[in-house]
């Protein structure tokens, strides 16, 4: 068989599983969400979308284990690569990362077509302040052991202190056990979100509402 004829074999063959995929789609949004942690998030967002009854063919959730600069790059890579994605979010927090005010600028300054969305998701310091917030209001900056402590690690030891004491990164069923106090969250993110704009800071702060209401609501928006 000539080289030509299985090129285009194969571009049948990826055309034909392509066409498949789109059939199997619900009528909303596609969704690509590439996070900075490799489980964390991940685990949130997957048992989030089965809570919700989302349809996974529309959304693809990819943990990279990396830094933000490395989210956003893969992120807009695969957008490109795959021009069906609607909405494209990268997830990640700010932490110690020396790239995540300059991943944030790349963010903002990339163009993709007119009818797709480019948005970074942040968390200050960590995602754990999300969690935070399903049971207390705060305020409170979180790094007050020195440039060579964890800042996310006090924000886990407040967490686990007084309303999750057996959590650890990466654990499953984190949604469903959270779900019945998202109500709350929304509304404490809402509110440290008015905060910091009165104040001029974004420590401690979180936009996972924003991304977790858009999911929530994807069915009836379709």
């Amino acid at each position: 068989m000539g080289s030509d004829d299985l090129f285009h074999k194969r571009k049948e063959r990826k055309a034909a599983s392509l066409s498949r995929s789109r059939a199997r789609r619900a009528p909303y949004d596609r969704v690509l969400i590439v996070c900075e942690g490799s489980k964390t998030e991940p685990h949130y967002l997957q048992e989030l979308i089965d809570f919700y009854k989302l349809n996974t063919a529309n959304i693809d959730v990819i943990g990279r284990g990396s830094d933000p600069q490395n989210v956003a790059e893969y992120a807009i890579s695969r957008s490109r690569e795959d021009q069906d994605y609607d909405r494209i979010y990268c997830v990640f927090d700010q932490d110690r990362h020396t790239s995540y005010q300059a991943t944030l600028d790349k963010i903002r300054q990339t163009r993709l077509s007119k009818k797709r969305s480019l948005q970074a998701i942040t968390s200050v310091p960590c995602f754990e302040i999300w969690l935070l917030l399903h049971f207390t209001y705060t305020t409170r900056q979180f790094g007050s052991g020195g440039p060579d402590s964890s800042i996310c690690a006090e924000v886990i030891t407040a967490l686990r202190r007084k309303h999750l004491p057996k959590y650890d990164k990466g654990q499953h069923n984190v949604f469903r056990q959270l779900e019945p106090h998202l109500p709350k969250a929304m509304k404490n993110a809402s509110q440290l979100r008015e905060y910091n704009q009165t104040n001029g800071t974004d420590h401690p702060s979180t936009q996972m509402d924003e991304l977790v209401d858009y999911l929530r609501n994807l069915r009836q928006n379709g």
